[in-house]
């Protein structure tokens, strides 16, 4: 038996899937460094805001976003144009996404923590990227069921959207310490006062160029189905009639939490409980992602063969066993801190790798069930209510990890907020399991 054919045009495929290199590196950027900038450890850095703060401030971007998803996914669905659906939103919303970005790193200067300043400059800042954000990638994730149409072809494109997606990772694992260590620097002409500003200017680079071609990618004939007369609450309504968008839902909620609690304590627990330097910390990230990479194709495989669902929750069980060891780094007698923590880290390469491949393929699916059911197709409605539950997710995550953190500590001397992350985001994933539990493969 030959292999696979590949539906997909690689000439689409080569300028559809490279957005996926910008739609993981920006919010891993936001994810990763925004607090340790505005908040770092004590003697590391001026405090510009507290942790709590911070949680704060996203708790309440992720609100506004859960407000302004569904109708930017309920609006590109009714968008009719010569350009289509999908690339006037993308093309609106791109100079806003990378402009917000790099304003992230540029705050007023302020004299104490938590000045007024500061705080409504972030809390600005991040909710024109949260939107522009949800307006380009939305109508970007809604591309994909219209181009790809069997399982196989589904889960295929989203490895090679994962594997850009990893790039990016890898990017911000590898390039964002040194980027950051270069402090007060000059560069092109452009006075920067600290690393962090360079860094936003050269990962907001990346992603323009990575975010380009998919302007290019034209949305199938016969993909946009009949003329949508339902009005916003009715779509509300239908979406949260589907079972198997609520299963996907919850394990979404669940998974969103862990995946950003880790990614916000990762160079806490690098730093703080392994005793790494910030370079050294960044890289292990990259071990997780390195091992996830290599888990794709088997992932791609036992998905084809046994079912994405399955597959799916056997990844959760994987973030549930490993996450809260994470909180023993250092702890064992005998057992250096960095092979422990390195060994931790690597294991939970399997979860990551299909919380990158499967769920696009699973939100198709649903997609599919839905215009079946219903007549119409609603990508971007969905991909926005998926875009909901996964930021409502991170936002809990980046909430709790701040009252963790301010309350119980992130340091080398007060370490308990680190060690409780793991369990808390491990609670989040089996509370994700259980509503997942009765979801069923599409035949």
């Amino acid at each position: 038996m030959g292999a696979p054919t590949e539906r997909v045009p690689l000439s689409v495929v080569a300028r559809y899937a490279p957005a996926g290199f910008a739609q993981g590196l920006l919010p891993l950027i936001v994810g990763s460094w925004l607090m340790y900038y505005y908040s770092p450890p004590e003697a590391e850095g001026q405090v510009l805001l507290l942790p709590a703060t911070i949680g704060l401030i996203r708790l309440l971007e992720r609100i506004a976003g859960a407000i302004i998803e569904p109708w930017f996914g309920y609006l590109g669905d009714k968008t009719r144009s010569r350009f289509g659906r999908r690339r006037p939103w993308m093309a609106l919303g791109m100079p806003a996404l990378l402009i917000s970005f790099v304003l992230l790193w540029f705050p007023p200067a302020a004299s104490s923590p938590d000045a007024f300043g500061t705080i409504l400059h972030l809390a600005l800042v991040l909710m024109v990227f949260h939107a522009a954000y949800s307006a380009v990638f939305i109508s970007y994730n809604a591309l994909l069921p219209a181009l790809a149409k069997t399982t196989e072809d589904r889960v295929r494109l989203s490895m090679r959207m994962a594997t850009f997606e990893v790039l990016s990772n890898v990017a911000g694992a590898v390039g964002a310490a040194p980027l950051v260590g270069l402090g007060a620097v000059t560069m092109a002409g452009i006075a920067f006062s600290n690393g962090f500003q360079v860094l936003g200017m050269v990962c907001g680079a990346l992603s323009l160029v990575a975010l380009l071609p998919v302007l290019t990618v034209d949305e199938p004939e016969g993909s946009v189905g009949q003329v949508q007369t339902y009005s916003f609450f009715e779509s509300l309504r239908m979406s949260a009639k589907n079972r198997h968008f609520l299963g996907y839902g919850g394990l979404m909620l669940g998974m969103r939490m862990a995946s950003m609690s880790s990614i916000i304590a990762v160079p806490f627990v690098g730093t703080q409980l392994m005793g790494l330097d910030e370079g050294q910390a960044s890289l292990l990230l990259a071990v997780i992602i390195i091992v996830a990479t290599l888990a794709f194709p088997f992932v791609e495989r036992l998905a084809v063969r046994r079912g994405k669902a399955r597959i799916m929750r056997w990844g959760g069980l994987g973030f549930i066993c490993v996450l809260p060891l994470i909180g023993t780094v250092g702890l064992i007698p005998g057992v250096s801190a960095l092979v422990h923590g390195t060994v931790l880290f690597a294991l939970a390469g399997f979860s990551v790798a299909t919380l990158f491949v499967l769920p696009r393929a699973l939100l198709a699916d649903i997609i599919d069930r839905d215009a079946a059911a219903t007549g119409h197709r609603r990508e971007a409605s969905y991909s926005g209510m998926s875009g909901v539950v996964e930021k409502v997710g991170e936002a809990l995550a980046t909430g709790m990890v701040g009252v963790l953190f301010q309350f119980f500590g992130n340091s080398t001397e007060v370490p308990m907020g680190l060690r409780l992350v793991g369990v808390f985001a491990a609670f989040g994933v089996g509370l994700g399991l259980l509503a997942f539990s009765r979801y069923e493969d599409a035949a």
